[in-house]
């Protein structure tokens, strides 16, 4: 993954790094019917009443579910303890840990290259946040991120998470400051700590002197963890595609314990690797599969384009718009693994955000209206969860407004970085960076607000009547209408104006969920039984998120989900298996 720091922290600053992917999409694809890039066409429904969905119709299998004939032309066989299938950072941790532990290793993945994207690792504590005097972060925490997901989630593994995460994240640091590396403390969104949305300061994140983006660089990371795993006796092969397990000492068989995975190479040849203690599946999401999506995901069915759909790419790092097909997913479905229980599977990004930001994890706190000119939402939240409230607004249309005085407010800073790194921003900084928007067509400018909303195609008259009632609660610092602090009241009244419109398809980084996995990251049947051998780490464990990825808990998904599951399954493995 390259990174380019400075025209990503300009656009941070300038959209929020979360906004972008929302605000620049095109429109929306339509759907189509299977996937024959994946091997996943519909299956029809029997008889007259194919072409509708009925009950009956809905309860058959998809395509995707049913196992292909087994693979039995095996060109060799590899034998390890543990096998592990993708090389993110779950697999990688998962694959670090098990061989510290004495254990014989062989990753095996289907990219070409260590894959990560972002780098917030958050972790409850550790000595990186005792050092730079922050607290640990309270179980409330826990308990909001739970309770925003409905509480439909599996409780045992966010307290696992929470009990075990200092811990492993002081095993990755000893790690990654060996390598050369510093530990950061990613800055959040400044939120006031008596608000809903406050961010505890507590992802971490790794960087060295030409590279200071912390929040960023899990590409250090997976690297790091890469070399170091067959410096010390592992193996990591890439371009080996998992194809089928092998259950019973038979490729998608359904009974006994799994022992292996079957994989295809470069040359078009199958292996197998089997795994006398453990296969330990980390294959990412299944978003570039069509059907997936359709079953598993349809409220961002729509948000992956067709040609994304239709190819695999199995080396996506920090894209927009679908990374994987679910491979292992399938591959455990295929031998009896049920899918988890939460519906619908949780989407990471999947929002529209209109509107400039001092930093990546902030909604705009300016003035938020609709295409009708309405204001719709106390716009003093963070991202993620303030970019639903724009997704929902009528013809997923968000416009952002505000004037130049909105430089002054406090603690500008560029894009995403560290405490103690990133160094602020005065207003005349901010504002150059708006021009620079203003000259690439991203936001509108002008001397008077009837301009900026004539151009950025709002109706002029009832726009007006909406900012002139939005200034009249900000002098009165008191918002009778959507409850907004007083003192992130900022009234538009200062030329020259701005204002951007975000539309489209909001911008989808990742799906989270899959496999029914129990607290120990042991894959399960549909009675709930763990299925002897297999286990799966990182985006794909079932049951750890409902509704959306919040960001809240910022960085959960690395911290918990790969980190700290995959640092312990090692050690589980190790001793129980």
């Amino acid at each position: 993954m390259e990174l380019n720091r400075r025209d990503f922290l300009k656009g941070a600053v300038v959209t929020g790094a979360l906004a972008a992917g929302g605000a620049l999409a095109g429109c929306a694809p339509a759907a189509k019917e299977g996937n024959a890039a994946n091997g996943t066409a519909a299956a029809p429904a029997e008889g007259a009443a194919s072409e509708y969905l009925t009950a009956a119709s809905a309860t058959q299998k998809w395509a995707f579910e049913i196992p292909p004939e087994p693979i039995t032309d095996i060109a060799e066989t590899v034998e390890a303890d543990v096998v592990v299938v993708g090389a993110g950072t779950a697999g990688l941790v998962t694959a670090y840990s098990a061989l510290q532990q004495g254990l014989d290793v062989v990753v095996v993945t289907a990219s070409s290259i260590p894959i990560s994207r972002g780098g917030s690792n958050n972790a409850i504590y550790s000595k990186q946040m005792e050092k730079e005097g922050f607290p640990r972060q309270d179980p409330y925490f826990i308990l909001k991120e739970m309770a925003e997901n409905s509480n439909n989630v599996d409780q045992r593994k966010w307290y696992r998470y929470y009990h075990n995460s200092e811990e492993a994240m002081n095993w990755m640091i000893d790690i990654m400051e060996g390598a050369g590396f510093q530990t950061g403390i990613e800055r959040t969104s400044n939120m006031v700590e008596d608000s809903l949305f406050y961010q505890a300061p507590a992802a971490h994140g790794w960087i060295n002197a030409e590279n200071q983006a912390v929040g960023m660089t899990q590409p250090f990371v997976v690297n790091t963890l890469s070399e170091k795993i067959q410096a010390e006796g592992g193996r990591v092969l890439f371009k080996n595609i998992g194809r089928q397990l092998v259950r019973g000492g038979v490729p998608n068989g359904t009974t006994g314990r799994v022992t292996g995975i079957v994989c295809e190479r470069e040359d078009g040849s199958f292996a197998q690797y089997n795994g006398t203690r453990a296969v330990v599946l980390a294959t990412g999401d299944f978003s570039s599969n069509r059907d997936m999506m359709a079953k598993y995901a349809p409220q961002a069915l729509d948000m992956v384009a067709d040609e994304v759909y239709d190819t695999v790419n199995y080396d996506k790092e920090f894209v927009f718009g679908g990374l994987f097909p679910g491979d292992g997913q399938r591959m455990g479905l295929w031998v009896g693994a049920a899918w988890q229980k939460t519906f619908p599977c949780a989407p990471m990004g999947a929002t529209i955000n209109a509107g400039t930001t001092p930093n990546a994890y902030q909604n705009f706190w300016g003035l938020l209206v609709n295409r009708d000119g309405q204001r719709f939402m106390n716009e003093y939240c963070s991202n993620i969860l303030g970019g639903r409230a724009q997704t929902l607004q009528p013809g997923g249309e968000s416009f952002a407004l505000w004037d130049v005085n909105y430089s002054n407010l406090p603690d500008w800073y560029p894009g995403q970085g560290g405490y103690g790194i990133l160094e602020k921003l005065a207003p005349e900084q901010v504002v150059e960076l708006w021009e620079d928007s203003v000259a690439s067509g991203a936001y509108i400018k002008g001397d008077t607000l009837e301009e900026v909303l004539e151009q950025v195609g709002l109706p002029v008259e009832e726009t007006i009547a909406t900012i002139e009632r939005y200034n009249e609660l900000c002098e009165a610092k008191e918002d009778t209408d959507f409850f907004k602090r007083p003192e992130n009241l900022f009234p538009i009244k200062t030329p020259p104006f701005y204002a951007n419109k975000a539309a489209g398809t909001p911008g989808l980084l990742t799906i989270l969920g899959g496999l029914r996995t129990d607290d120990n990251m042991r894959v399960c049947d549909a009675d709930d039984h763990p299925i002897e051998g297999l286990y799966n780490v990182g985006t794909m464990v079932g049951d750890f998120y409902s509704g959306f990825y919040t960001f809240q808990v910022e960085g959960v998904n690395y911290g918990a989900c790969c980190l700290t599951f995959g640092y312990l399954t090692g050690k589980f493995i190790a001793e129980n298996e």
